[in-house]
């Protein structure tokens, strides 16, 4: 390492301002997580008396935070070895996480279960596409493990896809109700919209795998707010809910309280 420092004067400083953001960034992150947990609980409507599918879905993404954060720990402090030896678990939990996910999704909409600040056809897109843009940039992560730089920033901005749904229970109602998860596809693009800027800050240039974490975030609002008003995700919503209580709700309806 000395030899290289020496002839890059200010390398150690760089990778250490490199590590230090991500690590970070990666906590914050992960308090949006628990803060949009709690925020549920403190309002009540998230009890822990909820159906057991529920909690087995809270507690593998939950799971997947910690297990998140345990990895950038290792890779962000000298601990490499640990996160190699560990990173495999990642190819066996993203399928299950996946599949968990959609499941959960299917059951709030056959049960009329979806919270009243979003039609049934937006809010099964915006989760699918979540889930897809989340399984993309990881998948894209995990071949280019060898590629650290590529790496990280694109399982960085895996993780950003997930986080839509916290900072929906972050948002004010009355914004959820104008412009239902709009507002928070834009929240989480400072994620990578941050990484962005702390790459100027430290070295005068943008890493290009912020680009395309950047894009698929953008790709996936964007696929949301078009598809999720069309007439063909009412008719995924119409055959996901058939001869269930949520067959009886109107896809494109938001069922807002009446005060």
């Amino acid at each position: 390492m000395a030899a290289v420092t020496q002839g890059q004067p200010g390398l150690e400083s760089r990778i250490a301002g490199d590590e230090r953001f991500f690590l970070i960034a990666s906590a914050i992150m992960a308090l949006v997580v628990v803060a949009g947990f709690l925020t549920l609980l403190l309002r009540g409507i998230s009890t822990f008396t909820a159906p057991w599918p529920v909690h087995v879905h809270a507690v593998l993404f939950m799971g997947w935070v910690a297990f998140f954060m345990m990895q950038v720990w290792f890779a962000t402090t000298e601990r490499v070895h640990l996160h190699k030896r560990f990173g495999w678990i990642a190819a066996v939990y993203m399928p299950v996480l996946l599949i968990a996910g959609a499941l959960i999704l299917f059951r709030m909409m056959r049960n009329a279960a979806v919270p009243p600040f979003w039609t049934y056809a937006y809010f099964m897109v915006m989760n699918l596409m979540s889930l897809l843009a989340f399984a993309a940039l990881a998948i894209a992560a995990i071949a280019w493990r060898k590629r650290t730089q590529w790496h990280r920033r694109l399982m960085f901005c895996a993780m950003a896809a997930l986080v839509i749904t916290p900072v929906n229970r972050l948002m004010p109602d009355a914004v959820l109700a104008q412009y239902m998860s709009l507002g928070s596809a834009l929240a989480i693009l400072l994620f990578p919209l941050s990484g962005m800027a702390a790459d100027w800050r430290r070295d005068r240039r943008i890493h290009s795998a912020w680009f395309w974490g950047l894009g698929a975030l953008i790709l996936t609002g964007l696929t949301t707010e078009l598809v999720g008003r069309m007439q063909l995700a009412g008719s995924l919503v119409t055959l996901i809910t058939a001869g269930s209580p949520g067959a009886q709700i109107d896809p494109f309806v938001q069922h807002l309280p009446t005060r």
